[in-house]
């Protein structure tokens, strides 16, 4: 009898041990820290976001336990759900998308008539053919779309462009003018070292003047934030500064610009 109660009581502390083993390891495991890590950054919003679902919800939402998760706009996509997308560029914009609707530092909104007359005015956006967009969100001081300019027939042997790039839009004090600025090209590139005339400068981009600033020290300084940044158009129309990427929305380039814009302005 003895010997069967020890026996007990050892397979009961081993269970013990393998249950409390169990749950240290879940504790740390790379999703209950991500787990962990979605939850601290919910409670410091208005909102909580369900890291099992990836709904943001409000905290009245959450206290009567009714919502709808597929119905949220705040919803982001699982990875269970990007796996199931068809291509590769899908997926890329959607975890962009995700960054953003996860953040507590923006929100999704509708643009009014005169938020949209500022990107359809801009001179970036005109040197397409045409363009539309999608997902603007609202930051402090700004706005961030997923524009997708469009190119008809840009030679003989290649079909028309259209791809969705990003878009920030925030709104600068006490700057003026208005100018715009692409990469170079390389005859620019080469032409420049013997007369560089442009009004604004930063190393490797061209610089369109449509209105002359009276303080173009003022926008030099606020230009060298974006020393080293690739792949960009750039516009100042008086207080508006746009920023628009040339390639596929990705979540790398949303990162690089907002800390530009996070020191700017």
């Amino acid at each position: 009898m003895i010997t069967f109660l020890y026996i007990i009581g050892g397979i009961g502390a081993i269970f013990f041990i393998y249950y409390f083993v169990s749950i240290y390891i879940q504790s740390n495991s790379v999703e209950h820290k991500e787990y962990k890590r979605k939850l601290k950054e919910s409670l410091a919003d208005e909102f909580i976001i369900d890291p099992e679902t990836g709904t943001k919800i409000t905290l009245e939402e959450a206290e009567s336990g009714h919502w709808v998760a597929h119905d949220n706009e705040f919803r982001t996509i699982s990875e269970t759900e990007l796996e199931k997308l068809l291509t590769e560029d899908e997926k890329q914009i959607e975890i962009a998308l995700n960054y953003l609707r996860e953040s507590k530092d923006y929100r999704k909104t509708e643009l009014t008539d005169e938020e949209f007359d500022v990107f359809d005015n801009s001179k970036t956006l005109n040197n397409y053919d045409d363009w539309s967009y999608s997902n603007p969100f609202s930051f402090e001081n700004g706005i961030v779309i997923l524009p997708a300019p469009e190119l008809h027939g840009m030679t003989y042997y290649q079909d028309d462009y259209k791809e969705s790039h990003l878009m920030f839009w925030k709104k600068i004090k006490n700057i003026n003018g208005h100018y715009y600025l692409r990469e170079k090209s390389t005859a620019e590139k080469v032409f420049d070292k013997f007369r560089n005339d442009d009004d604004l400068q930063l190393e490797d981009y061209e610089c369109f003047t449509i209105k002359k600033s009276f303080d173009l020290i003022v926008i030099n300084k606020l230009l060298e934030k974006f020393e080293n940044q690739k792949g960009l158009e750039i516009e100042i129309n008086n207080d508006n500064l746009l920023v628009k990427t040339l390639k596929l929305t990705s979540i790398e380039d949303i990162k690089r610009i907002e800390k530009v814009l996070k020191n700017v302005g």
